[in-house]
């Protein structure tokens, strides 16, 4: 976490509430939860991408660079460095998650004078956090292009796929942190509800879903850790 990396990172992640600060201006005032939930909604990928940017380097960088048979040297056991490392991805991803969303948190504060209107969203950034870190660090860990694969399954799967093929959407951490975002807040618009698409809206089912992606990433990468070269 360079600063110029999560300056720029911070910078891509405020952009839904930039959006929204821009275009609140002129929503009337039983028009602005709605308005903020599909900025979010759709807007929101692009802390999709500043998660990716750093949750895929949790464990790539240290690749890369040759300490990580170092770390190897350490007693250790591989289920615990694998879950400190999603937890380091996680928390990383938290901290620029939280900054994007003290911008929307402002932004609603300027527009409608209530920062109430933000704070369900704050749920889904810290559920995107932990979802994508489950799935990126060990994706970085595992593959050489980690960063153009995990591009490709934000722009290909989550945003195009499975708007398609509605099996798909249930496999888009993205819905799963929408679904969860959805069951906290009444006002979802109906842009949020397309994007959400035919995964229900929901704290428990999110909560279950979300859970079920770290452990199948936890338990891919203990693997990985057991059984890839580290170099």
């Amino acid at each position: 976490m360079r600063r110029g990396r999560v300056l720029g990172l911070l910078a891509l992640s405020s952009v839904p509430g930039l959006v929204f600060w821009l275009a609140g201006f002129d929503a009337r005032d039983g028009e602005l939860a709605e308005l903020f939930t599909d900025i979010m909604s759709s807007v929101g990928y692009t802390y999709a991408i500043a998660a990716l940017i750093l949750t895929v380097a949790t464990l790539r960088d240290e690749r890369d660079s040759g300490t990580l048979p170092y770390i190897y040297m350490r007693p250790i056991p591989r289920v615990v460095m694998a879950a400190q490392s999603i937890i380091a991805g996680a928390g990383a991803a938290l901290v620029i998650g939280v900054g994007g969303w003290l911008v929307a948190a402002l932004a609603s504060l300027a527009v409608g004078g209530d920062i109430a209107l933000a704070l369900p969203s704050l749920v889904m950034f810290a559920s995107a956090a932990v979802g994508y870190a489950a799935v990126f660090v060990p994706l970085g860990y595992l593959v050489p292009r980690s960063l153009l694969v995990g591009l490709g399954y934000i722009i290909v799967l989550e945003t195009i796929l499975a708007n398609v093929v509605t099996g798909l959407a249930q496999f888009s951490i993205w819905r799963i942190a929408l679904s969860i975002y959805a069951g906290l807040e009444d006002g979802f618009g109906n842009v949020a509800t397309e994007n959400l698409g035919p995964v229900t809206a929901g704290v428990g089912g999110g909560v279950i879903k979300l859970t079920a992606v770290v452990l199948i990433g936890l338990g891919v990468l203990t693997w990985a850790l057991k059984r890839r070269d580290a170099l």
